[in-house]
């Protein structure tokens, strides 16, 4: 396996990003971005998840771009974090700095069609709080599937209407996690309709520690083995 450090533009910022790949592929026939959770929770690159669903998928044959959002690691910022950080331990959000990291996604994506222009199947995931990010995502036509893991249904809900793609969507979620309750996520899944999976992890909470190998072996199924 490889895993290619790299770094693009973000509005004027420099992003660092992993392209992690199997070191046999030669000619990839689909990728997959990687959402983060949110920065101010645990949010980078090197979270537990992440690592798991790029090593897993690259396994598989499947290029992976993961990265860090602005000010996170080594990608830049030209805002104040600590700022930032007060504002969202006060009021449980920071709307200003969340609007830029969803913008980081697009450009991440952006980047992920360059680098492997012949690519047209790609596939976003989003965990936590990179689901919202991911479901903007979701609407390009150049999206062939969409993974969501324990969306933070309790602190941001989605509207079932933003849900309602033509593409083949699965949900991911630990029935006891305090941030994706599973009523909602169940009552989420159950409004829409086409072609859609839902998967519980019931050991599971929501940062998987021990169930990493078993969520990335599930979401490579539905992306992989469709």
């Amino acid at each position: 396996m490889i895993e290619e450090a790299l770094r693009f533009d973000a509005d004027g910022l420099t992003l660092e990003g992993r392209l992690t790949y199997a070191d046999w592929l030669e000619t990839p026939t689909q990728a997959v971005l990687i959402c983060p959770p949110h920065p101010f929770l645990g949010g980078d690159m090197e979270n537990n998840v992440l690592q798991a669903l790029s090593a897993t998928l690259a396994e598989h044959g499947v290029p992976v771009l993961r990265f860090n959002y602005r000010g996170i690691g080594g990608s830049e910022t030209a805002r104040d974090l600590a700022k930032d950080q007060r504002e969202f331990w006060q009021h449980s959000s920071c709307p200003r700095y969340e609007t830029e990291i969803e913008g980081d996604c697009a450009h991440a994506f952006a980047q992920l069609r360059q680098l492997l222009p012949g690519v047209d199947a790609l596939s976003v995931i989003g965990y936590s709080f990179g689901c919202l990010p991911a479901l903007s995502l979701a609407a390009s036509p150049s999206v062939r599937r969409l993974c969501l893991i324990s969306p933070p249904l309790a602190k941001w809900p989605i509207e079932p209407l933003r849900l309602q793609l033509s593409i083949p969507r699965a949900l991911f979620y630990a029935p006891g996690d305090f941030a994706c309750p599973a009523d909602r996520i169940e009552a989420l899944f159950a409004a829409c309709d086409g072609p859609r999976e839902l998967q519980a992890f019931p050991d599971a909470d929501h940062f998987f520690i021990g169930h990493e190998a078993r969520l990335a072996g599930a979401v490579t199924r539905f992306l992989v083995d469709a």
